[in-house]
């Protein structure tokens, strides 16, 4: 896989590049407390005293709530400076 070259973009894809890298590592923690929920679903003391099944729920749907704003935040600087020109 080639890289992107960042020297033909300009300064509102360069952000949105800001904005995807976020998205992705947002994207990551969302699957890791889901499959987390998941083991304390089917194993209700596993890590209980860290981290109960309540914080990890929540923390799996903010993630991805925030991972989808980021990504859309993103791909509307791509766009916008992409159709402007």
């Amino acid at each position: 896989m080639a890289a992107l070259d960042t020297s033909r973009l300009n300064g509102g894809q360069k952000l949105a590049l800001k904005y995807f890298f976020v998205a992705i590592v947002l994207f990551g923690a969302q699957v890791l407390f889901g499959l987390l929920a998941g083991l304390q679903y089917v194993a209700p003391e596993t890590l209980h005293q860290v981290l109960p099944f309540s914080i990890t729920r929540i923390v799996h749907i903010n993630a991805m709530v925030v991972w989808l704003l980021y990504g859309f935040i993103g791909s509307v600087y791509w766009l916008l400076e992409d159709e402007s020109g």
